[in-house]
Order: C-alpha cells, then sequence, then structure tokens
C-alpha cells in the first residue's frame, strides 16, 4: 500500500506543479476525495455540549491530517499517512490568519507543546537504540 500511495503522491504533486485540477487526477488514480471543514491546528476550549456536537462532524483521523498538513503551504500534497487499514494524502487549500487577540498567545503554546513532542519522541528512540546496543531485552509481565 505504502509503494502504490508514494505513486498516487508523485502524480497528484506533478499534477499540481502543472496546474491541472487535482480532482481529475485524484479519480485517475482511483483515490477518493473528501473535502474536510475548516478547522485550527491550535485546540480551543470549548464548553462540553458544544464539543460533543463538533466531535459528530469531524472525520475519526483528524488528528493525523492536522500533523500530516501542519507543516505544508497552501497548495503542497502531503506524504502518503496510514490510518487503520487505509490512508490518506492531504492536500492544503489555504491557511487563514489568525483573527484573535490571544492567537500570538495560542500559538506559542502551540509551537512549544509541538517542539515537547519532538524532543519526547527523539529520546525514546535513543533509549531504545542504547538499550538494544547494551543488549537488554525487555519483556512483559
Amino acid at each position: 500500500m505504502s509503494t502504490k500511495a508514494a505513486d498516487v503522491v508523485q502524480q497528484l504533486r506533478e499534477t499540481k506543479q502543472s496546474g491541472q485540477p487535482l480532482e481529475a487526477a485524484i479519480q485517475k488514480t482511483g483515490g477518493k476525495a473528501e473535502k474536510i471543514p475548516p478547522f485550527s491546528l491550535i485546540e480551543e476550549e470549548k464548553p462540553k455540549s458544544e464539543d460533543k456536537e463538533s466531535k459528530k462532524n469531524e472525520p475519526a483521523d483528524l488528528p493525523a491530517i492536522k500533523q500530516a498538513v501542519a507543516f505544508l503551504n497552501p497548495g503542497e500534497v502531503s506524504d502518503f499517512s496510514p490510518a487503520g487499514e487505509n490512508g490518506f494524502v492531504a492536500v492544503l487549500e489555504k491557511r487563514e490568519p489568525l483573527a484573535e487577540a490571544g492567537a500570538s498567545e495560542k500559538k506559542a503554546a502551540y509551537e512549544k507543546r509541538l517542539l515537547d513532542n519532538k524532543r519526547q519522541i527523539v529520546l525514546m528512540e535513543w533509549l531504545r537504540d542504547r538499550g538494544q546496543a547494551a543488549g537488554l531485552q525487555f519483556t512483559r509481565g
């Protein structure tokens, strides 16, 4: 699946560069286009009742989609992201500027959280590599 997905991503990128509509390329590859409603990368506090309603309209893999488009520029195509038995390729249509007064604080908090997550991943991989180099074996139980 990953090999075929890499071919699809390459076709989509070439189609985008040539200026042709992506819908035709998506249909040609056998994929299904799904437009996601606008969303924010920075999570906002919502009342519980409003939060439940918004979750119904969101795709199940929205966190993965957010991660895939976080560093894309408008018009760019993401790499393939596996999701369960399927996967997706995201295309970022546009970014809207932050309009809120407290947007800079939220953006700074988001970037700090993102950096902390990356640091934690690097640490865990380093620990795993060091454990393998030391010949440690992990057992469950």
